[in-house]
C-alpha cells in the first residue's frame, strides 16, 4: 500500500467553512448603484457560492490503445464515485463582456483496475485526491429580466487545477507510475435561474465539464488522453441579487 497523504471529511468541511467566510467578506463590501434607462438596477461584479457533486478523474484506457500483444482476456477498468464540490466566482463585467472567475474545491474517488494475464499484471489502484482549480470563463448571458440579469449562462474558458492532498493505495502486481499535481485545460459549462426567491438572493442550477492534461502515467496509459484529467460537476449556486464592488 503506498499512501501519500489522507483524505478526509474534515478537510471538506474547511472547504467549505473557508469559501463561506470569503462569500461573506464579498457580500460586505461597497455596493454601488448603477441605472438602466429604466431605472432599474444593472448587476457590475457579481459573486456566487457554489455546491453540488462532482464525478470523474483520471481518463482510464479502457480500450487498451497503443497497447501491442494484447489478448481478449486482458482489460483495464474504472470505477468513480459521485464526490463533493464547491466554489466561490466572481464575474466580472469588463466594458461590456461578462469574465468569470474563481476558486473551487473539488474531491475525487476512484479505482483503476489491471487485468492483463498478457504481460503478468493484475491487481487495484485506488486513488483518493482534493484539488483546487482556478476557471476563467467567457459568459454568454441570455434571458435577462428587468434588472438586466441573465437567467441562463453559456460560459467557455479555461481551468487548472493543483491537487492538495491524495491517498493512493494499491493491491497485487501493477506497474510502476506518476501522478503529477498540475493540470490544465477547456472547460464548458452552464448555469440557470429559473426563479427570484428573494430580493437579496437568488439561486439557480449549474453544470460544468473539464478535460485537461495527464495526471496519471504508467506504461499502459501512453496513448493520446489517457491518465488525463476529466471531470463534471453540477449543484446549486447562490448568488447575492444586484451585488456590486
Amino acid at each position: 500500500m503506498k499512501t501519500l497523504l489522507a483524505v478526509t471529511k474534515k478537510n471538506s468541511l474547511k472547504v467549505v467553512l473557508v469559501l463561506t467566510g470569503i462569500m461573506f467578506l464579498f457580500s460586505c463590501g461597497t455596493q454601488k448603484a448603477v441605472v438602466n434607462d429604466a431605472g432599474g438596477a444593472v448587476p457590475q461584479n457579481t459573486v456566487s457560492l457554489l455546491v453540488g457533486a462532482a464525478k470523474g478523474g483520471l481518463v482510464e484506457n479502457k480500450d487498451m490503445l497503443e497497447l501491442d500483444n494484447v489478448a481478449a482476456v486482458d482489460a483495464i477498468t474504472g470505477a468513480t464515485k459521485t464526490t463533493f464540490n464547491a466554489g466561490i466566482h466572481s464575474t466580472l463585467n469588463i466594458k461590456g463582456h461578462q469574465v468569470e472567475t474563481g476558486l473551487d474545491y473539488i474531491n475525487f474517488n476512484q479505482s483503476v483496475g489491471y487485468a492483463l494475464p498478457s504481460f503478468a499484471v493484475a491487481g487495484d489502484r485506488d486513488f483518493s485526491f482534493q484539488q483546487l482549480r482556478l476557471p476563467v470563463t467567457y459568459n454568454f448571458q441570455f434571458l435577462k429580466n428587468a434588472q438586466e440579469e441573465p437567467r441562463f449562462i453559456i460560459k467557455a474558458g479555461f481551468s487548472a487545477g493543483f491537487t492538495i492532498a491524495k491517498s493512493i493505495a494499491e493491491n497485487g502486481n501493477l506497474p510502476d507510475y506518476d501522478f503529477k499535481a498540475l493540470d490544465y485545460g477547456p472547460t464548458f459549462g452552464m448555469a440557470f435561474y429559473p426563479y427570484q426567491f428573494s430580493s437579496q438572493y437568488r439561486t439557480g442550477l449549474y453544470f460544468d465539464l473539464y478535460r485537461g492534461t495527464k495526471i496519471y502515467d504508467d506504461v499502459y496509459h501512453q496513448a493520446h488522453g489517457m491518465g488525463g484529467q476529466s471531470y463534471m460537476k453540477f449543484g446549486i449556486v447562490i448568488q447575492p441579487a444586484r451585488l456590486t464592488y
